[in-house]
């Protein structure tokens, strides 16, 4: 009889036991080590909390639609209480270096001296209408000239390509924009220089008759009207009068709209040039006056401009750097084009990088924050990622702002 070996049994028993001891360890220590990590933050990743609907960051935001990115801000806001960019002289972003002169123009006389210096200082903008908008502008300073019985925009004298020119052209591409961007309210200021007799009601009825529906009229909506009261009514465009030359519901009051004493001197008379010219007037004494009489504009109490919407104009009057210009295209060689060809940019780019800073500083105080609505600016799009833009559309973030 073969005896029974004793650790056939209690071996098997050992070897399970022994298994099942490691494994309960193996588990214990599982759990521990994940609780310990979610102790201390190395757990799974979570989500960054989401911005309030409606609020996006004026620093990320997208520049082609940042009103409707932005409307938990703006909806219950007066159309006049919101900070916007805008663009000075908007249609002259076209005006070529050697152009036609309009014959109505307020500058024809002294432009037809030298037509490539008028051009000079006469191109505000580097981006197409479109393209100003998609860069963030919701105001546009559209200036039309009737000359051989076609429209062109234009500057003073100097003219742009032609605006109303069928589906392909510039009227059509703004139509297409404002369709596609239903959430962003655009305000177009439309000014008409006509040879006597002619219409100069023309340019704001056809712009009209373009975009249907969707022009508020003044007498439904106003300027202090809520920015969600012009959404919901499908009503994104504001047609300004600046000739007043149509008197329409459509067709807002020149009187809608107030620079509060922000647009800088005109018209210098050829002494005060000279004396200028001499005294060396550089251009910070420019830019000093530019933000001079913005500082102003929006310390002072609104007073009849309440109901109005106020543009700051944010931007250079050159009228006095003419002969440094002059002596800068005697001189032609020795600068670059960015400075002889479009000395009125080249001057802009001086000024918007201190109106970033001053939108980031004092104009973020509640005295003078509050009053802030449409920025008028030279060569809008000529800025590293919209700075400019933005630093004008995060006034909208502070508490309190046109509350």
């Amino acid at each position: 009889m073969k005896k029974r070996r004793a650790t056939n049994g209690t071996g098997s028993r050992r070897s399970i036991h022994g298994t099942g001891l490691r494994r309960s360890t193996a588990a214990l220590v599982a759990l521990l080590l994940v609780a310990a990590a979610l102790a201390i933050g190395g757990g799974p990743a979570q989500a960054a909390p989401a911005a309030p609907a409606g609020r996006a960051s004026a620093a990320t935001v997208d520049l082609s639609r940042w009103m409707g990115e932005m409307h938990g801000y703006l909806d219950d806001r007066p159309l006049n209480g919101i900070a916007m960019p805008g663009s000075h002289d908007s249609g002259s972003w076209s005006i070529p270096a050697d152009p036609g002169l309009c014959t109505s123009g307020w500058s024809y006389d002294a432009a037809s001296l030298d037509p490539r210096l008028a051009a000079s200082i006469s191109r505000a903008q580097s981006s197409s209408l479109t393209g100003q908008l998609d860069e963030g502008a919701r105001y546009l300073d559209l200036r039309l000239c009737r000359e051989g019985g076609q429209w062109r925009t234009f500057h003073g004298a100097p003219m742009g390509g032609l605006f109303f020119d069928g589906p392909s052209g510039e009227a059509a591409s703004v139509k297409r924009w404002i369709d596609d961007h239903p959430s962003e309210v655009v305000v177009i200021s439309v000014s008409a220089a006509v040879p006597a007799g002619a219409d100069a009601g023309e340019p704001i009825t056809r712009l009209r008759d373009l975009f249907g529906s969707r022009v508020a009229t003044r007498t439904e909506l106003s300027a202090t009207s809520r920015y969600g009261d012009f959404v919901k009514a499908g009503k994104n465009v504001v047609l300004i009068d600046s000739s007043a030359a149509v008197d329409q519901p459509w067709a807002w009051h020149a009187d809608s709209i107030s620079d509060r004493g922000s647009y800088p001197t005109a018209n210098p008379s050829w002494w005060e040039i000279l004396k200028s010219f001499f005294s060396g007037s550089p251009p910070q004494q420019i830019y000093d006056q530019t933000l001079t009489l913005n500082e102003k504009a929006l310390a002072r109490d609104p007073g009849a401009d309440q109901g109005r919407l106020f543009v700051l104009s944010s931007i250079v009057q050159p009228d006095l750097q003419i002969p440094q210009l002059f002596m800068i295209r005697l001189l032609s060689p020795f600068f670059p084009a960015s400075v002889r060809d479009n000395y009125l940019m080249h001057l802009a780019n001086g000024l918007n990088p201190q109106l970033v800073t001053k939108l980031q500083t004092q104009w973020r105080s509640p005295e003078l924050a509050r009053n802030m609505n449409i920025v008028a600016i030279d060569d809008l799009g000529h800025r590293p990622q919209g700075d400019l833009q933005r630093a004008v559309i995060d006034i909208n973030t502070l508490a309190g702002h046109a509350t």
